[in-house]
């Protein structure tokens, strides 16, 4: 941050008073660093925030501009009413407004804390559509502040411009009493009607003896920013914009000086100078750092304890509790690493330092909501992050990964010799987070809790969207240009600009269509622009005192306690802030055991259970890493085919290690390598062995950076993790310091200075990549807890992991697959067995039925319920059971598509039969559970025969037209979101037989450089970007047998982009690439449409006309026309509607050639068509 001096102004200085940055959310296209830089250029020396009715950016404004060397001016424009902020009633008297713009600057820290009363206020009480203040709250909270009247839609200017000079005057004077005198000021801008405001705010100045003060309203940087802004309010309005007048729309810039000079400079220079002075009279710094910490205090339960005495009694009965469950059965079966003495000086450091930094009473804080969690049986993570390093934690069971057992280090969660707040994250199950923050805000007080805010922005491809939307542009065009930008490359979403530098079809389309190019110039433009606010998943912010005290809070539109400022920034103000993460995978465990617990009377117990169990560790070596925490992906999956890992250290470096830095600097080879044997393991010395041997020579961890450190150089570990975080920053002086002093202490311990220098070297270039290993390590012992049950209870793990994965159904197609590949069968829904969720039996797992598209958990209640009382027969007993509006119509459409009712139907009906029956029946059906509930109701069931839930015969259900396989599979899919029964290719079956196409298989072990050729339905494809810019495209070919991954690139991309996308049947033929370890890829040289294929393989072409309710003879006159355009050797056969009959036809003089466009094209007139050889 620049160094703060006093801001000295010259004689004709101007400084913006009135500003909105983009945190006035789709009101202001300025982002806060182009702001600073234009600030720089116009070398204007200072300047203020004015924000739409909150402090949304405050702090990170206050700190930009400080960055940049410019005076930070912190304010926003308020809601006044000068009615109650109470009030709820649009209703207003003639010529006045329900609120008016007010902008308010802090002078000082008073000035600074009653914004930020004003704005919480403004949402918690006065909240109408806008977050307003009134008269008697800012009378209240006035102290330090200057008010500005907020121009045209100001108190003043509003009764100006409607030439109500006595009501302007009144008002005014209000608000001078308010600020007292020389804190309230009349604004002027320009841009108003031919001046008449400026001219009556003049006169109105002089009569009042009020200040003038010239500002411009900014909401755009520059003059050719207009038009994107007049965009952005669009988007916010939803509607599109209609004509552009430049000159009308283009005076909201961020005007220069010598502009504003001249604009009121002749005759209104006192306006100018008054932006100066009110500059000065502004000093304001925003406390911020870790000598500003905001700690609430713990209320000790024992009469007469301080924080420290309570702290280690806790602490002492931790210690106990942990030796007799998990130390003394170590001790006695031998596997403890470290002495009870040991973890006895251990603790009593980390107690000295705990209390020496004032920290007692934050562990405590953090204890008591963990153990408010175990003992509501909420299941709680092992650990993560830094604090996992720390004894103490482990004690007090806010960590349950034992430190000791596993070498991690207490400084690097608590440095000694840096005080800083400590950040202890916590991951809970998704179920029970909610009741443990419940908790916490009743324990400190509702006011003094609250929901951290976070902003979504206009990310390349949503600019393009919402700006195409606002040009009415066609939707498919702007979908097609936003398409062309790619996905995000690891987490990392691509800008428009790098788009164009990298995608050649967008550059092309850019440069050649005037109206692409307006879009993505303006698109440009809103790029990275906040466009609403969110709350942040996890982070939780708990204060001493009521927060609008110290932060401006509100209430969103969910009725969600949140602050205004994001997570970074409240650190910054040293508020306590804590994540509470939902983590799915505590769940997962959970259910699974409560499932074993239950159904096999199995419980485990994870301190007797090896790390280096072998069924576990060959579920990593094969890859088979689905559902398994943070190891799902397909490059860790590849990882771990490579590694073949053998114990929990080998998860904890892969968890370290599978991430950009040392994937791309080839570190994560080079482990392999050596992990394998195929490598040698070296070190420079060999007083390094004992810290790396584990990591095979490698620098994995940042903790091996802090061990080497010590044991070579003499440094504290507090001195390391100095250290290591200037190399980390890579600051440059520091860096240089701890060079010097490491080679001298390297020296003093007989190492010779070059390799001193060489180990130095190797710890900085390493610093970046090396990662918190005690983040690492207690990951790694979730994705061990998970394979574990996964390898040896897959039916209860994959039953658990479907369940809550139910809503997601890609996501319940990639599981069901590979639970297939274990040899589990996945048993379709039934409304007999199904429960809510998947359900574990024996080998298999049972389909559940909240999984199903249009079944609510009441609905899935309600039928589990009416089973209670015997098994469903038939539909209309399943409707007559539940009654009226249990499942609605979608949802009897879904269980029907989904095959729920199958487990009912005869044996000589095909599903196609059946099902259709059971659609062309639910009008009758639904019409019977209506009268058997009303008749319920009535208590009448008995007395008039209508048997409540009566056996209805075959005979009850209506004739209907079978569903074709292929309907059957289209109908299934919409219920259960992909093919579970049926399958596409099963109307292929004859022809892929006749063409000596096999399943993927039938191909057995694929060995690199094979080359297969088979048909299957394309899914999860995604256009991807190199590290060298080309593009190539990524996705999974299933059949009916398994899946494989492909790839196509180089020059057939193009050749083949109309094939990739989802639910495209197609024949792929190409080179199987598998490298050592990897999963087998499909390299494609080519596709060709299964359709197609089928088309020109075919003899006969057999069309079923619809049913013709208009002019048949013109219907069949175009026919002819379409079916001529396509001439061949391919016989046509007809099926036409007449009467009551059908009445097929062949045409003998008309032959067309087979193609799957003709196919659409009949099809898209409503016929059905089928190909024969």
């Amino acid at each position: 941050m620049a160094q703060k001096s006093a801001t000295r102004f010259g004689e004709k200085d101007f400084v913006h008073l009135h500003v909105h940055t983009d945190y006035s959310l789709l009101q202001s296209t300025i982002q806060l660093k182009p702001l600073a830089a234009r600030l720089n250029e116009l070398n204007q020396k200072a300047c203020a925030v004015t924000d739409y009715g909150n402090m949304y950016g405050a702090v990170s404004f206050f700190n930009a501009m400080n960055y940049a060397g410019v005076k930070p001016i912190v304010g926003y424009e308020a809601f006044l009413t000068f009615g109650s902020r109470f009030d709820r009633t649009s209703a207003v008297p003639a010529g006045e407004r329900a609120y008016y713009n007010l902008v308010l600057l802090a002078r000082n820290l008073e000035g600074y804390q009653n914004l930020a009363y004003l704005a919480s206020k403004a949402f918690t009480e006065g909240f109408y559509y806008k977050p307003r203040i009134d008269v008697e709250l800012l009378a209240e909270r006035s102290g330090g502040l200057i008010g500005l009247s907020g121009g045209e839609p100001g108190a003043v200017g509003h009764f100006l411009a409607n030439d109500n000079e006595t009501k302007a005057l009144e008002n005014a004077k209000v608000l001078e009493d308010i600020f007292g005198k020389d804190n309230f000021y009349l604004e002027i801008q320009d841009g108003d009607d031919s001046g008449k405001l400026t001219k009556q705010t003049t006169e109105l100045a002089a009569k009042s003896n009020i200040p003038l003060v010239a500002t411009n309203d900014v909401l755009y940087l520059s003059k050719g920013d207009a038009r994107a802004h007049q965009l952005l309010i669009a988007i916010g309005e939803g509607r599109t914009v209609g004509g552009y007048d430049a000159e009308a729309e283009s005076s909201k810039y961020l005007r220069s000086t010598d502009e504003m000079w001249q604009i009121f400079g002749d005759d209104l220079s006192d306006s100018l100078t008054n932006t100066l002075k009110i500059a000065e009279m502004c000093d304001l710094e925003i406390p911020q750092g870790d000598d500003v910490r905001q700690l609430p205090s713990y209320p000790i339960p024992v009469k007469g304890m301080t924080a420290d005495d309570y702290f280690e009694q806790v602490l002492n009965e931790g210690f106990e509790a942990r030796l007799k469950e998990e130390w003394q059965p170590r001790i006695d079966n031998g596997t403890l690493v470290h002495t009870l003495d040991e973890y006895h000086k251990r603790l009593e450091i980390e107690i000295a330092t705990i209390k020496k930094m004032g920290f007692a009473g934050y562990f405590l804080i953090v204890w008591d909501f963990i153990k408010y969690a175990r003992d509501k049986n909420i299941p709680v993570g092992p650990g993560r992050g830094s604090a996992a390093g720390s004894l103490a934690a482990y004690v007090m069971r806010i960590t349950d990964v034992d430190p000791l057992q596993y070498e991690l280090l207490f400084e690097r969660f608590l440095n000694p010799e840096r005080i800083s707040m400590p950040d202890i994250d916590i991951d809970f199950c998704i179920r029970g987070r909610g009741d443990v923050i419940n908790h916490v805000t009743e324990f400190y007080g509702q006011e003094s809790v609250c929901q951290i805010i976070t902003f979504g922005t206009m990310a390349s491809r949503a600019a393009i969207k919402d700006v195409g939307r606002a040009l009415g542009m066609e939707f498919g065009s702007v979908e097609r240009i936003a398409k062309m930008i790619p996905p995000p490359i690891r987490g990392r979403n691509v800008s428009i600009s790098q788009a164009l530098e990298t995608v050649p079809e967008l550059k092309k389309v850019y440069e050649s269509d005037k109206q692409v190019k307006e879009l993505v110039d303006l698109a440009l433009k809103l790029e990275g622009c906040s466009r609403h606010t969110s709350v942040h998943a996890a982070g939780v912010v708990i204060s001493p005192k009521p927060l609008h005290e110290l932060v401006p809070v509100k209430i969103n539109d969910r009725d969600e306690f949140t602050s205004q400022y994001p997570m970074n920034d409240l650190e910054k103000v040293g508020m306590l802030k804590m994540d509470f993460l939902g983590l799915t995978t505590l769940t997962i465990i959970a259910d699974t055991l409560a499932s074993m617990k239950e159904r096999l009377g199995v419980g485990i117990d994870w301190t007797k259970i090896p790390t280096n169990d072998e069924k576990t560790m060959e579920l990593f070596g094969h890859g088979r890493t689905e559902a398994i925490f943070q190891f799902e992906s397909s490059g860790m999956a590849d990882m771990c085919r490579r590694l073949q890992p053998k114990e929990l250290e080998d998860l904890s470096a892969l968890n370290a290690l599978y991430r950009p830095g040392p994937l791309d600097g080839g570190m994560i080879d080079d482990f392999i390598d050596r992990h394998r044997g195929v490598k040698p393991v070296e070190y420079i010395l060999p007083e390094m062995e004992d810290i790396l041997s584990k990591t095979f020579g490698v620098l994995v961890y940042q903790e091996q950076i802090m061990q080497l450190a010590q044991k070579l150089a003499g440094y504290s570990l507090g001195q390391a993790d100095l250290m290591r975080r200037a190399m980390g920053k890579k600051k440059i002086e520091e860096m240089a310091l701890h060079e010097e002093t490491f080679i001298s202490g390297a020296i003093k311990n007989g190492i010779h200075r070059k390799t001193a220098k060489e180990i130095f070297d190797l710890m900085a270039k390493f610093a970046d990549y090396g990662f918190n290993r005690s983040h690492s390590m207690a990951y790694a012992v979730l994705a061990f807890q998970t394979a574990y049950l996964k390898a040896h209870y897959p039916a209860y793990f994959y039953a658990a992991v479907l369940s809550h994965e139910a809503q997601d159904s890609a996501k319940v197609y990639k599981y069901s697959t590979e639970l297939k590949s274990m040899g589990l069968s996945l048993l379709p829904p039934d409304v007999n067995e199904s429960g809510e969720g998947f359900t574990p039996i024996d080998d298999t797992v049972r389909y559940g039925l909240t999984a199903i598209k249009g079944m609510g958990a009441s609905s899935v209640a309600a039928i589990v319920e009416a089973r209670n009382s015997g098994k469903f027969t038939s539909l209309f007993d399943f409707c007559g059971r539940l009654g009226s509006g249990a499942v609605n119509r979608r949802g009897l459409e879904s269980l029907i598509a989904a095959g729920a009712f199958d487990s009912l139907m005869p044996q000589e009906k095909s599903p196609g039969e059946w099902r259709s029956q059971l659609h062309a029946a639910i009008e009758t059906a639904l019409a019977q559970g209506q009268r058997a509930s009303e008749d319920r109701m009535r208590g009448q069931s008995a007395l008039f025969g209508a048997v409540e839930g009566s056996d209805a015969s075959l005979d009850q259900l209506p004739d209907a037209k079978p569903w074709s396989p292929a309907e059957v599979a289209m109908r299934e899919k919409a219920a259960v979101g992909f093919y579970l029964s049926a399958h596409p290719l099963d109307d292929y079956k004859s022809m892929l037989a006749a063409a000596r196409l096999k399943n993927l298989a039938d191909y057995g072990e694929l060995a690199a450089g094979q080359t297969i050729k088979l048909a299957g339905m394309i899914g999860m494809c995604q256009i991807r970007v190199s590290k060298r810019g080309n593009r190539f495209c990524t996705f999974r070919l299933e059949d009916r047998s398994g899946g494989i991954k492909g790839v196509v690139m180089g020059n057939v991309l193009p050749e083949l982009t109309h094939f990739l996308r989802d639910d495209e049947l197609v024949i792929a033929e190409g080179t199987i690439e598998a490298a050592d370890g990897q999963e087998p890829t499909l390299r494609v040289s080519d596709l060709k449409s299964l359709d197609e294929v089928l088309a020109t393989r075919s003899r006969e072409l057999h069309i079923t006309v619809p049913k013709l309710n208009g002019d048949a003879e013109e219907f069949l006159v175009n026919l002819f026309y379409l079916l001529e355009r396509d001439r061949g050797n391919c016989s046509v056969f007809l099926t036409v509607p007449a009467g009551e009959t059908r009445v097929r036809l062949q045409s003998e003089g008309l032959a067309v050639a087979p193609s799957r466009q003709l196919q659409r094209d009949l099809e898209d007139r409503g016929c059905v068509v089928a190909w024969s050889h």
